[in-house]
């Protein structure tokens, strides 16, 4: 089955967005597991892309809001569920987006 996305608003929020990719790619903390492929060339597209951000979970991708197809995840210990909420709670001062996934139901 394809799946399509469409292209970003403008120009300037593809150039915004594509710095945030850029500057996980270039770090050596992050690891961009999924998209990554930015072209302007004829409209402003960019792959769903997912960060994961494991060993640097204060990095910007984390703390800012991109608004645009990047996912930064950060999977937390087994036992650590008070530390990634703490951890969601001062990363940044929007949360406009966000969500912690457990297996277990009570947690």
């Amino acid at each position: 089955m394809d799946t399509f996305m469409s292209a970003v608003i403008d120009e300037k929020s593809f150039d915004r967005i594509k710095h945030y990719i850029d500057h996980a790619q270039n770090c050596k903390e992050l690891k961009v597991i999924a998209g990554g492929k930015t072209d302007k060339s004829k409209g402003y597209f960019i792959d769903p892309t997912i960060i994961d951000v494991a060993t640097h979970a204060t990095d910007k991708v984390m703390r800012e809001e991109i608004f645009g197809p990047v996912l930064s995840v950060y999977v937390y210990p087994a036992g650590d569920l008070a530390k990634a909420v703490k951890l969601v709670g001062e990363t940044t001062p929007f949360a406009l987006t966000g969500a912690i996934f457990a297996e277990d139901e009570y947690v």
